[in-house]
């Protein structure tokens, strides 16, 4: 009897330590996670204070939810990180559209009518751009602390978006982008940007300008289209330098289990 109570005693404190170890080494990859971020823009770019303690979550639009979406991707690609993000086009005007990145290719995907059928006049989701890992130029983003960055693509126009998990994008974008052509992602920062615009009709492209410039209005940006520059104004965020503390030892852990 003694034997048996001692061994269910044992086996309480091995599952408690086996589940203390599992909280422990998950809290570990997120902290490696938060790290990676932190010195991903370290010294680069300012942050936006909610951003230096999140945790990463990858799909951010509920893609189990949205079956069309992943009929459009097909099963073979694995989805590494999903938002709802902001498009502006050649005049400035915003549309949103869902980017997605997957072990394969860069996606935008937007609505479309259907224009016949029984179905005329619903909205479809449909691939608005498939880009490969090779075809990307670089990046740009702001030395500030506001959400833009532009995905500059070779021999083609670019795309000019807004995001709120941008330096969780970039991350997975990057670690993808080293392990399909052996280069690390070329980011580049600066408050004066421009971008290639996609050809109408006949003619050229063309080019616009992105200018971004502190203010102190806080964490929202302000937008004013002039011409072919738009013009960004967003408060002052944490230093570009600033660093986590966020180490925690697995006895804590075991701890804080027990109780």
């Amino acid at each position: 009897m003694l034997e048996e109570a001692r061994d269910r005693k044992y086996n309480m404190y091995a599952r408690i330590i086996q589940k203390a170890f599992k909280k422990y080494f998950a809290r570990k990859r997120r902290e490696q996670e938060k790290q990676e971020a932190a010195d991903f823009l370290f010294g680069r770019k300012e942050r936006k204070r909610a951003s230096l303690n999140r945790n990463f979550m990858g799909d951010y639009i509920g893609l189990d939810d949205k079956p069309q979406i992943l009929n459009l991707i097909g099963k073979k690609e694995k989805i590494l990180f999903a938002e709802t993000a902001r498009k502006y086009d050649r005049r400035f005007k915003m549309s949103r559209k869902e980017l997605i990145l997957t072990n394969k290719y860069l996606y935008l995907i937007g609505r479309e009518q259907i224009k016949k059928g029984v179905d005329k006049g619903n909205l479809v989701e449909v691939i608005k751009r498939k880009l490969s890992f090779n075809q990307l130029s670089h990046i740009s983003l702001s030395t500030l602390q506001d959400g833009f960055l532009i995905i500059h693509v070779k021999e083609d126009y670019d795309s000019l978006l807004e995001l709120i998990f941008k330096t969780e994008f970039l991350i997975l974008l990057n670690k993808k982008y080293v392990q399909e052509t052996g280069h690390i992602l070329n980011i580049r920062f600066s408050n004066n940007l421009e971008f290639k615009i996609k050809k109408e009709g006949w003619g050229s492209g063309g080019t616009r300008q992105i200018h971004f410039m502190q203010s102190d209005y806080g964490n929202n940006e302000i937008l004013k289209p002039n011409g072919k520059i738009l013009n960004v104004w967003i408060g002052p965020g944490l230093p570009s330098t600033t660093k986590l503390n966020i180490k925690k030892s697995i006895m804590s852990v075991i701890n804080n289990t027990m109780h």
